[in-house]
């Protein structure tokens, strides 16, 4: 009897955490309601198949805040992954989730990143992606950053050279050694 008073309290405080859980990601979601990833056009018209890495999609942040993670579906949760390049952009394929479409010129730059939103790893060894995402009303378009953690380095290389291709000014090949945060 002596412990149901004290339990009691502790589990109405962890189910109010994970209601505020709950109501805080749907607002995220709602903030960014107005943004959209590109639908994936049909095989004939993504090209040639330059690459296609498997690895863990770890985030895609907001550029320039890397505490605010985009919460799009396909976007929003960690997962295994598939990330495949093709003459008419970049195919990421999480497990679970639809997928994502990169059009070529949403693609701004490609390099490595040592760290991002719930993920720390050793020096550039997570591929970092830096697009922009389309917008669907007089909401201006939003500039994000992808993270993939990829099972072999070579492959890593690879990916970022067959992106870096694609990109007419690539930017720089890692921000984790010019004292950038993502």
């Amino acid at each position: 009897m002596d412990r149901i008073l004290p339990g009691s309290i502790i589990l109405l405080g962890v189910v109010g955490l994970l209601i505020l859980m709950v109501l805080g990601w749907r607002a995220r979601g709602r903030r960014q309601s107005a943004l959209s990833t590109a639908a994936v056009p049909p095989d004939e018209l993504l090209g040639e198949l330059r690459i296609a890495v498997t690895g863990l999609y770890v985030s895609t942040t907001t550029a320039g805040a890397p505490l605010d993670r985009v919460t799009l579906r396909g976007l929003g949760f960690r997962g295994r992954a598939t990330v495949s390049v093709f003459d008419a952009g970049i195919l990421i394929s999480v497990t679970g989730e639809p997928q994502i479409f990169v059009a070529t010129e949403r693609v701004r730059s490609v390099g490595t990143s040592t760290w991002t939103i719930d993920r720390a790893v050793e020096e550039g060894g997570l591929v970092r992606l830096d697009w922009t995402l389309e917008s669907e009303s007089s909401t201006p378009a939003a500039d994000v950053e992808s993270f993939f953690r990829i099972e072999n380095p070579d492959q890593s290389s690879r990916l970022i050279e067959a992106i870096t291709a694609l990109t007419p000014s690539p930017g720089p090949a890692n921000p984790d050694q010019e004292g950038s945060l993502a």
